[in-house]
């Protein structure tokens, strides 16, 4: 943006970056996701085929009862992990995004003077559509 643009497009351009930076944050918000959720599924996987052997090395059913409790309880606690990762990856995109909404410039509001024409433009309209939708038979009376 340089100085000799009119003021309407550098706001239009302002705008616009503001847009982008939120966008920004949305994708590199997703992405973290997407690596959190990737390494969760590795792991398990990986713990999967760990316990599916040894599930049939087990000669015994106390080692079955030990392994079951075992991956019970590893899977609760990694559940748990991921969870967190989870909802601390939203909390720091949402505390970004309202960062960012509000870091940008301040909006110049329109003179009251046009506000008070939008509302008699908007006032003119709704009186105009009242009275074309209302019944036949309360225009008689």
């Amino acid at each position: 943006m340089n100085a000799t643009e009119p003021f309407s497009l550098q706001a239009w351009k302002r705008q616009l970056e503001a847009g982008l930076r939120l966008a920004e944050e949305l994708v590199e918000a997703s992405t973290r996701l997407h690596e959190i959720q990737l390494e969760a599924a590795a792991e398990a996987h990986a713990d999967l085929e760990a316990t599916r052997k040894a599930i049939a090395a087990a000669t015994d059913m106390t080692q079955l009862l030990k392994l079951q409790a075992e991956w019970a309880q590893t899977n609760a606690r990694r559940s748990a992990a991921y969870w967190s990762s989870i909802s601390r990856t939203v909390f720091e995109m949402t505390a970004a995004l309202v960062k960012g909404a509000h870091s940008g410039p301040a909006v110049t509001l329109p003179e009251p003077a046009a506000l008070g024409a939008v509302d008699n433009a908007y006032r003119q309209w709704l009186e105009l559509a009242q009275r074309f939708y209302r019944p036949v038979e309360r225009q008689a009376a």
